[in-house]
């Protein structure tokens, strides 16, 4: 394959993946949220390695899927110490319209010392009226900018067909979704069901990647 037709490939892939994410937008409630992080401790502490936040994804990954939630991988990356990083979030979809996703939302949030999650209404994507995204502050953290609990209408995001997702705002950070991954499929066998359910009752530090 030349370059020039991977990268009409990769754009086609793009598209297809952003265009699913379109469409579970206006037919579900949906959320985007990580659990990559600096360091500990409010941002104090030991900072983590590459290894450790993929430990905590994968852990927060377990757990949506364990709970039903369609998750598709948000490759996306923000400016940190004059260099940029990249990071994976997930995009979750309420795939059966449970009457506690924002609440296990933010729970997550919570335990894994996220600075806020982002909770998107049916049909907030497409400009619905009464329908806002909004962010929810998840840690107690003193630097953190929102504040666990507050809300805040989160506008300063735009998604297009053809155009990739952006944002503004993510953890206190300018972020830029630069690509929408694929969709995280679910086990196909009881046995996949078992080892998902085992990996999301682990402690993080306790998960192979």
């Amino acid at each position: 394959m030349t370059k020039n037709n991977k990268k009409t490939y990769d754009k086609l892939i793009n598209e297809s993946s952003l265009s699913r994410v379109w469409r579970h937008s206006n037919e579900h409630d949906c959320g985007a949220m990580t659990a990559f992080r600096f360091a500990g401790a409010c941002g104090h502490g030991d900072v983590y390695t590459s290894k450790e936040n993929a430990q905590r994804n994968k852990s927060l990954l377990a757990k949506l899927k364990s709970k039903g939630y369609g998750v598709t991988k948000l490759h996306g990356r923000y400016p940190e110490g004059g260099s940029t990083k990249k990071e994976i979030s997930y995009f979750i979809v309420n795939l059966q319209d449970n009457a506690h996703f924002d609440k296990d939302l933010k729970k997550l949030g919570e335990e894994f010392e996220q600075d806020s999650i982002l909770y998107i209404p049916m049909g907030a994507l497409a400009n619905k009226e009464g329908s806002k995204a909004i962010l929810i502050g998840t840690n107690h953290c003193a630097n953190n900018w929102l504040g666990y609990g507050k809300t805040m209408e989160f506008e300063k995001g735009r998604m297009g067909v053809s155009s990739p997702i952006y944002t503004s705002m993510v953890n206190g950070r300018p972020f830029i979704f630069e690509e929408v991954g694929e969709e995280v499929k679910s086990p196909q066998t009881g046995f996949g069901h078992w080892a998902m359910h085992i990996i999301a009752e682990q402690e993080w530090q306790e998960i192979d990647v």
